[in-house]
């Protein structure tokens, strides 16, 4: 048995190394059929670099000056991205610095969330009570130009940069509103804006106002102790207010989501191209409150505000208030940052200097599977509110927002209509705040008379939740804080 072992080992030993030479040509036919593959998909690109060498060549030898490459350069990816959407871009050194300087959560500039929408630069939203909002600009207001400069095909950062600097330092911006027969000048002083993600307080003897302004790092912490502090203050509902909430960070609003949402629910789910931008974010911990909820958005809500919006309203948690006709903003998108093995800028030492993409990637989805992309989430009670209600808002600040008076803030005023007897210098249709009041446009002679502001949408959803409280004290429910 032993010699018969021995005889067949060369034999084995064949096989062995004919099956391993199978499996490599396999390996090798397999890496070049994917070559081929690829060659097959990028026919375009060998069809069209083409031009690109020839456009650029043409422009650095026969331009009336000499253009600098890297610019050129930077030039046609910005154009490559503008034609995606207005969220993908790629970013240069200082852009990349910009945007990482953005997360921060503390800045010098005049107080407005920003987008591009339909190509125009768009305010996202004012934060209630810096600059912005004292001077009446609103949320949707487009501004075509900054510095008498037009901001048509401005990239976000470009306007980022534009828009903040030292502050005590003045900018001026050119709205078009909706509405308006003419545009609207505004120079607004720039001034240091800080805003917490979370402030709360009690409400009447049972009710919990909780505030949400961003999703930064700190926000699901920070809201954890405002439920804690107002469950020993013994409140039986929270009104949760994401009005002007321009979003943040999706692994914050996921943690913050699973406060509320039951174990293993869907929080969010994203849908992409590629199979790994497929993903279902679940609730992975008991919630720590079951309270009834109200949530109060507005068309500047958006990102991560809509998505626990989406999931609070999809779990039948609570009820979203929203002003009537409108619905949250609808950025469902997700971005990717991606960082370049390649540069265009080098430091003084010949050191390359980051650079990278920022590439939509995915689209949230809702718990129900609606999206959210340019669609938002329609409320569930719209409340009626008088024209210009959110402006006033906006420039009177939301609870917690901190006061950010500058002494010297030039007010708006359109050129030709100078109104000899108004002592008032903003346009007709906005106000000037001061001190917290807001004063009607008299004639002169007579004395300026405050005019009292009450937060309707804010009234409307307290009396909603005290409703439903008194409904559930009758049938004997009770929820509670865990």
């Amino acid at each position: 048995m032993r010699d018969y072992r021995r005889n067949q080992r060369p034999e084995r030993r064949l096989i062995i190394i004919g099956v391993l030479l199978f499996l490599c040509s396999f390996i090798i036919l397999g890496q070049v059929a994917i070559k081929v593959r690829a060659a097959e998909k990028d026919d375009d690109f060998y069809r069209y670099v083409d031009v690109f060498t020839e456009v650029y060549s043409e422009i650095k030898n026969k331009y009336v000056e000499d253009v600098d490459s890297a610019k050129l350069f930077e030039g046609a990816l910005q154009g490559m991205f503008s034609t995606l959407d207005p969220h993908s871009q790629f970013l240069a050194p200082d852009s990349l610095a910009q945007l990482e300087k953005d997360t921060e959560g503390e800045f010098s500039g005049i107080g407005i969330h920003i987008t591009i929408k339909d190509s125009i630069l768009t305010v996202v939203a004012p934060i209630p009570g810096s600059p912005s909002a004292k001077l009446g600009i609103r949320a949707w207001d487009r501004i075509i130009e900054i510095e008498g400069k037009s901001t048509e095909g401005i990239t976000l950062i470009d306007a980022v940069k534009k828009l903040t600097g030292p502050p005590g330092t003045k900018v001026n911006i050119t709205i078009y509103r909706r509405g308006e027969t003419k545009p609207l000048f505004f120079t607004v002083m720039r001034t240091n804006i800080k805003v917490n993600s979370i402030y709360f307080k009690k409400i009447g003897d049972d009710i919990g106002y909780i505030r949400m302004s961003k999703y930064s790092e700190s926000t699901a912490d920070d809201l954890k102790k405002a439920i804690l502090s107002l469950e020993k203050e013994n409140v039986r509902g929270l009104v949760i207010d994401q009005r002007f909430n321009s979003g943040g960070l999706l692994d914050e609003v996921v943690k913050v989501s699973e406060y509320f949402v039951p174990k293993g629910e869907i929080i969010v789910s994203t849908k992409g191209r590629l199979s790994n931008q497929n993903r279902e974010y679940k609730s992975t911990v008991d919630p720590i409150c079951d309270l009834p909820i109200v949530v109060l958005v507005n068309r500047a809500s958006a990102s991560a505000a809509e998505i626990f919006t989406g999931a609070i309203q999809d779990h039948k948690l609570g009820v979203v208030t929203a002003p009537k006709g409108e619905h949250t903003y609808g950025k469902g998108s997700v971005q990717t940052i991606e960082e370049l093995k390649h540069t265009l800028a080098w430091d003084e030492n010949k050191n390359p200097k980051k650079s990278a993409l920022r590439l939509t990637t995915a689209r949230y989805y809702t718990p129900s599977g609606k999206t959210i992309d340019k669609v938002g989430i329609t409320p569930d009670i719209e409340i009626d509110l008088p024209e210009n209600h959110e402006a006033d808002l906006a420039a009177r600040g939301l609870f917690g927002d901190p006061d950010m008076n500058e002494p010297a803030i030039s007010l708006p005023q359109r050129p030709d209509t100078k109104d000899e007897d108004s002592i008032t210098t903003p346009p007709a249709d906005q106000e000037k705040p001061d001190d917290g009041k807001f004063f009607m446009k008299v004639e002169k002679g007579k004395e300026a008379k405050p005019k009292p502001f009450v937060d309707i949408q804010l009234e409307e959803s307290v009396k909603i939740m005290r409703a439903y409280l008194l409904m559930s004290q009758v049938s004997g429910n009770s929820k509670q804080v865990k």
